[in-house]
C-alpha cells in the first residue's frame, strides 16, 4: 500500500518561502512580471546612462555629435557598465571601469524583487522561471542596442552584447533566490561534503588577499599621488574634465586593485608587446598617458619582494580554517612515519578551497586585462593563466607546507625517540 501521508506531506526545509505581500505592487503572472520587471531595470539603466552622458556632453565635450549621436553613446555606455567590450572607430576597448558594475547589480536586485513580490511564486519552478524570463528580457534589449546603436564610430558585438549582460543579470537573480529558497542544506545536498567545508576556507583566503591588495593600492597611490596628479593635469587640464576624469579613475580602481594583486603573487602586469611590471623584473617602456599606470613602479626594489608575504598568509588562512582530524605521531619506523603525514581528505580539502581561490583570481584577472587600443595599448594587465599558475605556488604550497612540515618534524622526533638500539655482536665460540 502507497503510504499517502509520506507522499504528499511536504517538510518546512522543502517549501520555497513565498514574497512579503504589498499592496502597492500591482499583480501580475509570473511571466508577464518577469518580462515588465526585466524591462524596468534595462530601462532604468539606460536613463541613468543618458543622463551621465548629456552631462559629460554639455560640461566638458566640445565636438558636433548630434542628439542621436549622444543616445547612441549612451546606450552604449550602459552596455559598458556590464564589461561588454566596445569598438571606438575600429579600435577595441575590453579594459572597462568594473568599479561601475555596482549600478546594474542594484538596479537588477530590486526589479527582480519587484518582480517576485507581483508574481508571488510559490514552488521552486516559478521562481526560477521568473529569474530566467527576468534575465533572457534584460539582456534581449542589450543585444538590441548592439544591433541599433552601433556605428561605424562606436559599436559593441551581439554576441557580447547579450552574453554578458545575460549572465550578469541570472547571476544577481540566482542570489536573489537564495532569500526565498529551502534552506541551504536543501540546496546544496547533493554537493560533495569536503567542497562545502572548503567552500568558506577559500573564499576567505581570496578576500583577505584582494583587501590586502587594496591596502596596498591605497598606499602606492598615496605616496605616488604627485604623478598621476601630474598626468591628470595633462589629460584634463579644466576643473570639469578632471571631475569627470576622477570619476572614470574611481571606477577603475578595482582594474587597478587587481593588477597589484596580480602583482604580489610574483605575476606580471603586461603593458603591450614585451613590456612588463612584476617583482623581479620592471621593464614597463613608453607608459601611455593614463593617471592610475603612474603608479607602477619603474625599478624594481628588493623590498617589493616583501609582497610574497600576502599569498603565503592567504595560504596559512586556509590551512587553519580547514577542519583536520586529530593527528599524532605513532610509528617508530621511517616508512610507517612518511605514510602517516597527511590523509586524503585533507588534501582534496585543500585542493577544493584552491579551486575556490583560483576561481576568484581567474575572474577578477579576467575583469581587469585586456586591450585599450594598439601599440602600448594592445594589452594591458595579468593574463589570467599565468597569475593562477604563481597563486598555486604561493598560496597552495604554503598551505600544503604548512600541513606537511610541522608533521614531518615531529615524525622524525618520535622516530629517534623510539628508535631501536644495535644489538651487539658477540663472536661466536665454538
Amino acid at each position: 500500500m502507497l503510504n499517502r501521508k509520506r507522499r504528499y506531506s511536504t517538510t518546512p526545509a522543502d517549501k520555497w518561502r513565498k514574497p512579503e505581500y504589498e499592496e502597492h505592487v500591482k499583480k501580475y503572472p509570473f511571466g508577464l512580471a518577469s518580462l515588465i520587471g526585466g524591462s524596468a531595470a534595462a530601462l532604468i539603466g539606460l536613463m541613468l546612462s543618458f543622463g551621465f552622458v548629456v552631462l559629460i556632453w554639455l560640461l566638458a565635450a566640445h565636438g558636433t555629435e548630434s542628439t542621436i549621436q549622444v543616445v547612441r553613446a549612451s546606450a552604449i555606455a550602459w552596455q559598458a557598465t556590464h564589461l561588454v567590450p566596445i569598438w571606438i572607430s575600429g579600435i577595441p576597448v575590453g579594459i572597462l571601469p568594473w568599479g561601475f558594475l555596482i549600478i546594474p547589480i542594484v538596479i537588477i536586485w530590486k526589479s527582480m524583487q519587484w518582480s517576485l513580490k507581483s508574481a508571488l511564486p510559490t514552488e521552486g519552478r516559478q521562481f526560477w522561471l521568473v529569474a530566467i524570463i527576468f534575465s533572457f528580457t534584460y539582456s534581449a534589449i542589450s543585444a538590441v542596442i548592439s544591433l541599433l546603436c552601433s556605428t561605424d564610430g562606436l559599436s559593441t558585438s551581439f554576441f557580447y552584447g547579450f552574453a554578458h549582460t545575460f549572465l550578469i543579470a541570472i547571476i544577481i537573480c540566482s542570489v536573489v533566490l537564495v532569500e526565498y529558497a529551502p534552506s541551504p542544506k536543501e540546496l546544496t545536498a547533493r554537493l560533495p561534503e569536503d567542497f562545502l567545508i572548503a567552500f568558506k576556507p577559500g573564499l576567505i583566503a581570496f578576500l583577505l588577499t584582494w583587501f590586502l591588495g587594496a591596502v596596498v593600492t591605497t598606499a602606492v597611490l598615496i605616496l605616488r599621488f604627485n604623478e598621476g596628479k601630474a598626468v591628470a593635469g595633462l589629460m584634463a587640464p579644466s576643473a570639469i574634465d578632471q571631475a569627470f576624469l576622477t570619476l572614470l579613475s574611481i571606477g577603475y580602481l578595482p582594474t587597478l586593485i587587481t593588477w597589484i594583486f596580480a602583482f604580489v603573487f610574483g605575476a606580471a602586469v603586461h603593458l603591450g608587446g614585451a613590456a612588463s611590471v612584476s617583482i623581479g623584473i620592471v621593464s614597463p617602456g613608453a607608459l601611455p598617458a593614463f593617471p592610475l599606470l603612474s603608479i607602477l613602479p619603474s625599478t624594481a626594489t628588493p623590498i617589493a619582494k616583501l609582497a610574497l608575504l600576502i599569498p603565503i598568509a592567504a595560504g596559512l588562512v586556509i590551512y587553519l580554517l580547514i577542519p583536520r582530524e586529530p593527528w599524532r605521531a605513532q610509528h617508530a619506523d621511517l616508512a610507517g612515519a612518511i605514510a602517516n603525514l597527511i590523509r586524503s581528505r585533507e588534501v582534496i580539502r585543500i585542493a577544493y578551497a584552491m579551486a575556490i581561490f583560483t576561481l576568484g583570481t581567474y575572474l577578477v584577472t579576467e575583469f581587469s586585462s585586456g586591450p585599450l587600443g594598439i601599440g602600448f595599448l594592445s594589452f594591458i594587465g595579468p593574463k589570467p593563466l599565468e597569475v593562477i599558475i604563481w597563486s598555486l605556488k604561493t598560496t597552495g604550497l604554503a598551505a600544503l607546507i604548512t600541513l606537511i612540515v610541522p608533521r614531518l618534524i615531529l615524525s622524525l622526533l618520535y622516530v629517534w625517540q623510539h628508535r631501536q638500539p644495535k644489538a651487539a655482536k658477540v663472536d661466536s665460540v665454538e
